[in-house]
Parts: C-alpha cells; sequence; structure tokens
C-alpha cells in the first residue's frame, strides 16, 4: 500500500523509516507468498498489475475496517456506548435498581442497558464472560483479585416481627432472646446468614444480673466491641427479602431484611420494629465487575450515576411511593 501511494520503492523506504532493499524484498515475498506478480517494475515508473490491483483494494478494505474498530474502541473510553448488562438481587431490583437502571438509559441513549434479576449467592461464580455480564451487584465481598469492587452506598436493615407473634412468642428484651424465637433467615446474602448483628447497649455483667435476680444471657450471644453476634434457628428461609416480610407479616417469626423491604409494613403497623434499643448492622451494596488496566467507560458511568441516585434519593432508609409487585 505505502510503495503504491508514493509511487516509488525509494519514498515508500524513506516514509517507512526502512531501507530501500528491505521494502522491494518485502514486496517480493508477498508477490511470491500469493503466487501472482502485483508490480510492473521500471527503472522510472511502477504500475499495479491488475492482480495487484484487486489485491491493494482487498488490503485497504483492511486497513479501513482495522481503524473504524480502533476509532470505536477509542470512543468507548470517552463516552459510554455498547450494552452494559447488569446482574442485580431480585428484591432490591424490583423495589429500587429498576428506577435507577430507567433513569440511567435515558441519561446514555447510545447504550443498550440490560438488567437481570436474580437471587445471586453470595461469593457465587460469576462467569462474566460467559453470561455476557458487565457488572454485577451484591451485598458481600467475593474478596478476589480477578475482580474489582466499588462501594455504592449503605443500606440499612431493621428487625421486625408482626404484631400477633410477638402477642404468642413474647417480645425480645435483647438480642440473646432470639436464640429462643422462629427466625426467618434471609440465606446466600453472608457467609454465615444465621449469625445475626447489632450494635447497641452494653448489656449488664453478669454479676449485675444476678444481683437483679436476672438469669444470665444466653451463650448463644457473644459480644464485641459494643457489637452483639447471636446465632438464631431458622424456622424459615428465602433468598428475597420480600417473601420474607411476607412470612413474618403472616406471623411466622421475627425477620432481619433491608428495611427497603418492609417500611410500607413498619408504617401500616403490619410489622412493628423488634429491640429498637439496638440496630441491626447495616450492609454495603457493592458493584463487582472484572479486573482491567482500564475500568470500561460504560461500567464507570453507571457505577458514578448510582452512587448518586442512591445518595439523592435516600435508598439506604427508605421505600419509594410505588409499590413492587
Amino acid at each position: 500500500m505505502r510503495v503504491v501511494r508514493a509511487g516509488s520503492f525509494t519514498i515508500a523506504a524513506s516514509q517507512l523509516g526502512l531501507s530501500r532493499a528491505l521494502v522491494s524484498r518485502h514486496v517480493g515475498e508477498l508477490e511470491g507468498r500469493l503466487g501472482a506478480r502485483l508490480l510492473n517494475r521500471s527503472t522510472r515508473s511502477l504500475s499495479l498489475t491488475e492482480e495487484g490491483a484487486a489485491y491493494l483494494e482487498f488490503c485497504e478494505r483492511v486497513f479501513r475496517d482495522i481503524e473504524s474498530n480502533e476509532r470505536a474502541i477509542l470512543r468507548t473510553r470517552a463516552e459510554p456506548v455498547g450494552t452494559l448488562k447488569v446482574l442485580a438481587p431480585k428484591s432490591f431490583g424490583t423495589i429500587h435498581l429498576s428506577d435507577a437502571v430507567i433513569a440511567f438509559a435515558k441519561a446514555q441513549p447510545r447504550l443498550r442497558v440490560s438488567l437481570v434479576l436474580e437471587n445471586t449467592p453470595y461469593r457465587g461464580s460469576y462467569d462474566f464472560g460467559e453470561r455476557g455480564l458487565d457488572l454485577v451487584l451484591c451485598f458481600s465481598t467475593m474478596r478476589s483479585a480477578s475482580v474489582v469492587e466499588q462501594e455504592i452506598g449503605t443500606l440499612e436493615w431493621v428487625l421486625c416481627a408482626s404484631p400477633d407473634y410477638l402477642a404468642r412468642a413474647g417480645r425480645p428484651q435483647s438480642p440473646s432472646d432470639l436464640g429462643e424465637h422462629s427466625c426467618l433467615v434471609h440465606v446466600d446474602v453472608m457467609p454465615n446468614d444465621s449469625v445475626w448483628r447489632f450494635e447497641g447497649p452494653t448489656q449488664p455483667s453478669l454479676a449485675s444480673q444476678a444481683t437483679a435476680g436476672l438469669s444470665p444471657p444466653k451463650r448463644r450471644a457473644r459480644r464485641r466491641k459494643g457489637s452483639v453476634a447471636v446465632k438464631v434457628r431458622g424456622a424459615f428461609f428465602s433468598n428475597a427479602a420480600l417473601t420474607l416480610a411476607k412470612a413474618a407479616a403472616a406471623g411466622l417469626g421475627v425477620t432481619l431484611v433491608p428495611r427497603y423491604a418492609v417500611a410500607d409494613d413498619l408504617a401500616a403497623g403490619t410489622l412493628v420494629n423488634v429491640l429498637p434499643r439496638y440496630r441491626a448492622a447495616s450492609r454495603t451494596l457493592l458493584a463487582v465487575y472484572p479486573a482491567a488496566p482500564t475500568i470500561p467507560r460504560k461500567v464507570q458511568a453507571f457505577v458514578d450515576f448510582l452512587k448518586l441516585w442512591m445518595a439523592e434519593h435516600d435508598i439506604g432508609r427508605r421505600k419509594p411511593r410505588v409499590a413492587a409487585e
């Protein structure tokens, strides 16, 4: 291509930074490999043969495709284009994320957005390549060098039960009491879903409880730096927070779920806060995507948008007015 455009081996060699002899040899080797003469050579000029003209057209078409694809790749680093496929937990996605993704899609019309909702297991083996995923949203770290994690926001969790259940089973007075209650457990969220963690008032010492005539705390509870971790007995299990909210409202037991899943029930009195003096440990929503030398522009744009959207809508503490199905 360079020889034909320059019309001279000498000029082409100078433009390429090579010797004339080397350029001539490369063209000769190409002709030998193709089994056809591409150039008619004379001491004064060069001209294309019929085969040479056809091969030149082919070469120019290939280079146009290469340049076009390179420009497209460079453009993706400057602006979000192409397809973005996001996997997210079903309950959170149904209640909140669908609104955020719709708003993001409207703001990025050049980007085709796909939202997949399923209850992803803790530390699941997300095969980004095979499933075509660009990003996964989850509540637990994967602790893997093959992925990058960015914090999106913090969500409050709440311990709650129905008034009917508490009337029958009694109201817990401390986290230790939960070991004697029927608990509705949200599975595939944390490494040990049956361990519930709380922050709150320091429990009295054994000596002070004995002096007050109180029984010692249940052995299932343990304290560490002002926090309490309790091993609960599961009476009902689900990987969907909305299902647990319905089970709790039906009087099956006590559950620990994200506040957004039970905000309406709490407001209506169908569920009530249990142990209000203790605060359930909050959980961080993480954006997880494959590690790469450069973060794809579409991924970073979505992460930035979602962080801002969650902060503006106060997602960590309340539920939108539009009810989820």
